[in-house]
């Protein structure tokens, strides 16, 4: 009875529903692969954590071991906060893509990086469905036996929460896809828009340069422009709409990309491998001022 009481809840207040009707989320991205890391982070009830494939050694192992450091850190407290969102190393990896889903009990998420075309998200979100619910849909079937699906208790996971409870987010990183987001955007089953500062910054060799009339800032501002245009287009013509979720730039303000003006539904803030060199670095100096 508590399992289909939680899960209820959960439903009512899944991220991706909270966030297609236009709520917002903030939280860390974990990048060391370490269980003992996210079960810290989730302690703190973030909205959402996501744990890296793509620029960490994490692999499918690793990230079930994080994934119930989460859940572990969740038990007994609000089951809304700390959703699990997992970066899959590229977006065209089917393999992984289908083992990660096996593991990643929803609600939660999942994101593609490097997505520079209608046609690569097309085919990543085929990766996530399961044929009977969605055209070309190509996810391997084992959900009874799987945690997914609380292997096998959970009976609406096939049917239901594998693809009503998945938030699926493809990463834009490019100058040129960033011209695509009106076709990326329109795909069925993209939920979110995701933006890569340091990767967009790259592409136009601007590394990092982020200063607010700039030349990335201003490329930023378009993406930006372009996802709430095709939401709107998208809620006109399909009735559901497409966030916008992105990393914060260098000395952006949280605020401001939250704002009404800009429409951030998601923002990734800190890193974990960030947060504790920063704590290790004042530690030291501490040490390095009390010893002079």
């Amino acid at each position: 009875m508590q399992f289909f009481a939680i899960t209820f809840l959960l439903a009512m207040h899944s991220l991706r529903s909270k966030l297609l009707a236009g709520g917002k989320s903030y939280g860390p991205i974990v990048l060391s692969g370490s269980p003992t890391v996210a079960e810290i982070l989730a302690f703190v009830s973030y909205d959402h954590i996501v744990l890296d494939m793509e620029h960490s050694p994490a692999n499918e192992e690793t990230i079930q071991a994080m994934l119930r450091a989460v859940d572990s850190a969740a038990r007994g407290r609000n089951p809304v906060d700390n959703f699990p969102i997992v970066r899959v190393p590229s977006h065209d990896d089917v393999a992984v893509t289908k083992r990660v889903l096996d593991i990643l009990r929803t609600p939660g998420g999942i994101m593609f990086p490097m997505i520079e075309n209608a046609e690569q998200a097309e085919a990543a979100v085929a990766s996530t469905r399961y044929p009977p619910f969605y055209k070309n849909g190509i996810r391997g079937c084992a959900h009874p036996f799987v945690r997914a699906s609380s292997f096998g208790k959970n009976k609406e996971y096939f049917e239901k929460d594998s693809h009503q409870e998945l938030l699926t987010i493809l990463q834009v990183e490019s100058s040129d896809a960033i011209e695509k987001i009106p076709e990326i955007g329109m795909v069925d089953g993209v939920d979110m828009i995701f933006l890569g500062p340091f990767d967009i910054s790259c592409s136009i060799n601007k590394m990092g340069q982020f200063e607010e009339e700039g030349e990335v800032m201003k490329l930023l501002e378009r993406a930006e422009s372009l996802v709430r245009e095709t939401s709107e287009r998208k809620k006109i013509e399909t009735g559901t709409s497409l966030c916008l979720a992105g990393f914060r730039a260098p000395n952006r303000s949280l605020k401001k990309m939250f704002s009404n003006e800009v429409g951030y539904n998601l923002v990734c803030g800190a890193a974990d491998v960030g947060m504790i060199s920063t704590a290790a670095m004042n530690d030291c100096e501490a040490g390095r001022d009390a010893k002079a």
